[in-house]
């Protein structure tokens, strides 16, 4: 696990009171639904290192007792979800929900799982470009393939060939590019987002309320689904690399997972005297 969070000084925000209470009000039919990096783990250099603080381990079991729904919808493969997010009664959804951990392994989608021969298949190419790429990682994510530019000692220069190198493979091979924080991902061509995540949970479980908490653009989708079905969105504001559309679509913004272990926190306790 990653080290203990330091305390997030917080002065109380009506915004994001108003977002608690309608958890509070409706716990038993209440979803809960975070990405992971960036929202419940730190954003970090080596994407593969990232790790979720204990106390939010702690809080989530919590959570899970008192809601209907505990979910995280996250761009990582689902089995280093499992690996990472160990809690008990919380849905893992990696590849933005194209697969699932489910009775102790993963699931993928079958649309999406068709095209894994494509994804393998353009491993390869990717770590023959980036030779003689100076900190520019890729990550194997199994049904994708992200690259990472975080590291590299000219992140515009960086950036840019990532970008063209991505561009043209998506081309070639018709998967799909997805853009984010310092990162470029090629991914199956499946209509599948996270957004569709949201509204599947939703359906499934006939929530009452839907509170979705992100941090990038992959997001928005999740933050539209859940104002489609009348609930609410978080936004984890992580200075200049975060989307300013991310914040103009959120009904309330913390600033750092800090903040959101602590306004996790204040829900839990609510919950706990309700």
């Amino acid at each position: 696990m990653a080290n203990p969070l330091p305390p997030a000084a917080t002065e109380p925000d009506p915004a994001l009171t108003r977002v608690t209470q309608r958890l509070v009000d409706a716990p038993e039919r209440g979803g809960l639904l975070l990405d992971f990096d960036g929202v419940l783990a730190p954003i970090v250099d080596d994407p593969a290192s990232s790790a979720m603080p204990e106390e939010l381990v702690v809080i989530l079991g919590r959570l899970v007792r008192r809601l209907g729904c505990v979910a995280v919808i996250s761009g990582r493969p689902v089995a280093l979800l499992a690996d990472r997010v160990a809690v008990d009664g919380v849905r893992l959804l990696g590849l933005y929900g194209l697969e699932e951990w489910v009775e102790g392994g993963p699931r993928a989608r079958r649309e999406a799982a068709a095209w894994k021969d494509t994804v393998d298949g353009v491993k390869g190419r990717i770590a023959a470009a980036l030779a003689g790429a100076p900190g520019v990682v890729l990550e194997d994510k199994g049904l994708s393939v992200a690259l990472h530019w975080r590291n590299a000692p000219d992140r515009g220069r960086a950036g840019r060939m990532v970008s063209q190198l991505v561009e043209v493979l998506a081309a070639q091979t018709g998967l799909t590019r997805e853009p984010g924080k310092l990162v470029e991902e090629l991914r199956p061509p499946v209509k599948w987002d996270k957004g569709a995540s949201v509204m599947a949970l939703h359906d499934e479980l006939a929530l009452r309320e839907v509170v979705y908490v992100g941090d990038d653009r992959g997001d928005l989708a999740a933050f539209a689904a859940a104002h489609e079905v009348g609930g609410a969105a978080i936004a984890v504001d992580h200075g200049a690399e975060t989307p300013p559309q991310l914040r103009d679509a959120a009904d309330a913004v913390l600033v750092g997972i800090e903040a959101v272990a602590a306004w996790l926190t204040t829900l839990a306790d609510r919950l706990d005297r309700r």
